[in-house]
């Protein structure tokens, strides 16, 4: 069989521009369409917790950070695309312009195959040479690694009592998507006060489920639980608490091993539920697969599987949406 030439494709630099357009606006539709449903398709964000199976939830997760990040304008500076057959590549510059005059500027490669006769990513890596805190406006990991570093003793004598002779409790940690940009844009003393109506809110709802607040940084919180349901139950109530706040909530679920009040408590269990937190999406409920075991035969719906990598921790993580909406 003669060797096939690789070719200029004009044809996947206009997909590779559809999809961009698609971002930029939002759209979940027009996302899934062009993305991969294989199980095997990967796609690698910005962030170190971003490393994501193909999914409709990809579609989801990539409309949430089109808000996150506000785009007024989009600029296609670079696109080269290749195909040998029903296989192709694209690598481009991508500048995205907000309403403020700032602008970001993104590296973007995929890989591309042809499904049912129309050209889907099926691997993509996009990056940015601004730190990823700044450029969607908060520090999310940062800001729950920090909350970890701040337990105390005491704190873990309250996880302890939570976990009770078990030795099993669910942690959940909480997180406003954007919170820097929102800090600016109301204030110090608005946004003071909106913080701790925050923190009633979930104090409120982790208490009527059995929880207890742990502790509270910035506009972090984290929460333990006796059981999976009781911390499913609470994330899905403080969803739909502060759902009219102005303001987006992720949050992440891990069940884990309580470790002993002389142990050291800021281990992999809490560091486990921190990242799984990171990697949601503003309004976005994740959960480790422990967690979802337990709940699974409850009345919960879930979304599509994505797997991650999440820092600190070995190997890739099954993550799993815990839709809370009426409608998704």
């Amino acid at each position: 069989m003669p060797d096939m030439p690789m070719k200029r494709s004009t044809e996947l630099e206009a997909v590779s521009r559809r999809l961009w357009e698609a971002f930029k606006e939002g759209s979940i539709e027009a996302l899934s369409n062009l993305i991969s449903r294989h199980p095997d398709a990967r796609f690698i964000l910005g962030d170190e917790d971003e490393w994501i199976a193909g999914s409709d939830d990809l579609a989801r997760f990539l409309s949430e950070r089109s808000k996150t990040l506000g785009i007024h304008d989009l600029e296609i500076d670079r696109v080269e695309a290749f195909a040998i057959g029903d296989v192709g590549w694209v690598a481009g510059k991508i500048i995205f312009h907000r309403p403020s005059g700032e602008s970001i500027s993104f590296r973007h490669t995929a890989t591309f195959a042809v499904e049912d006769g129309v050209w889907k990513v099926v691997q993509s890596h996009t990056s940015s040479s601004v730190p990823i805190a700044q450029t969607y406006g908060d520090e999310t990991a940062a800001g729950l690694a920090a909350l970890v570093e701040s337990l105390t003793a005491g704190s873990v004598e309250e996880i302890a009592e939570v976990a009770g002779s078990s030795g099993t409790v669910t942690l959940m940690f909480t997180d406003i998507e954007d919170s820097t940009l929102l800090s600016q844009q109301r204030g110090d003393a608005a946004w003071t006060q909106d913080i701790q109506t925050h923190f009633d809110k979930v104090s409120t709802v982790v208490g009527v489920n059995k929880g207890t607040v742990i502790k509270t940084l910035g506009d972090g919180s984290m929460a333990a639980f006796p059981t999976a349901r009781n911390a499913a139950d609470a994330a899905i109530g403080i969803e739909r608490a502060v759902v009219d706040d102005g303001f987006r909530i992720r949050i992440g679920i891990h069940t884990g091993e309580a470790i002993s009040v002389g142990g050291d408590y800021a281990g992999l269990a809490v560091a486990k539920a921190a990242r799984v937190t990171s990697a949601a999406a503003g309004g976005e409920i994740l959960v480790s697969s422990t967690t979802r075991e337990l709940i699974s035969r409850f009345d919960y719906t879930f979304g599509t599987e994505r797997v991650a990598e999440l820092k600190g921790l070995d190997g890739s993580h099954d993550l799993y949406p815990l839709r809370w909406k009426d409608t998704p």
